[in-house]
């Protein structure tokens, strides 16, 4: 089966668990953001095998379609999936035959803001992983980072995506988390964002 402890449910779609102690930004600048894009597995796809998987995929296709960190399954048989654990299920059914997954790439979103409130996002990540944080919520209000999203909304952030770096630095998820908790100053964010 798909590796399931590898991706992430956001939202309707699934993250592929690419390894992520590769540098992100050089996997989101290779892949720019706002594509989606097909992909086709035809092998058996026993539990940890993902990034073997992925690797075949990416070794026979242009770089315009090979799967990328932070890439989120949106689609298996040109079906939505309810979430991350219906998505591997439709995945593990169907892929001894071969499987059409459509694969959705993020874009780089960077916010910068004076510490003067609360940013108001609330974090969440998987311990003992790779993966970087991501927005479980959005404090409405006079935080930060809802003031933001008003203030510049196509360039807004969202639930689900997730924080790579934080002034520069890319950081493990307890530590990015304690890094927004405690920092004082000018603070910039970036993120991976879907729309």
């Amino acid at each position: 089966m798909f590796c399931e402890s590898c991706c992430v449910e956001s939202g309707t779609a699934t993250e592929v668990g690419v390894d992520e102690r590769t540098s992100p930004m050089d996997i989101i600048e290779s892949h720019p953001g706002n594509y989606v894009y097909d992909v086709q597995l035809g092998m058996v796809i026993v539990s940890n095998t993902q990034g073997a998987v992925v690797s075949a995929w990416n070794d026979s296709n242009p770089p315009s379609r090979q799967i990328g960190m932070y890439d989120r399954i949106v689609k298996v048989e040109g079906e939505l999936g309810q979430g991350g654990k219906d998505i591997m299920k439709k995945i593990a059914a169907k892929v001894t035959n071969g499987v059409q997954v459509t694969m959705q790439r993020p874009q780089e979103r960077t916010v910068t803001v004076e510490r003067t409130a609360r940013l108001g996002m609330n974090l969440n990540y998987r311990k003992g992983t790779h993966a970087k944080p991501w927005i479980s919520s959005i404090e409405d209000g006079n935080c930060l980072i809802d003031q933001w999203n008003k203030t510049h909304p196509t360039h807004s952030v969202a639930v689900n995506d997730r924080v790579i770096s934080v002034n520069g630095s890319a950081l493990s998820a307890v530590d990015t988390v304690e890094t927004l908790r405690t920092a004082t100053g000018t603070l910039t964010i970036k993120f991976v964002h879907f729309d």
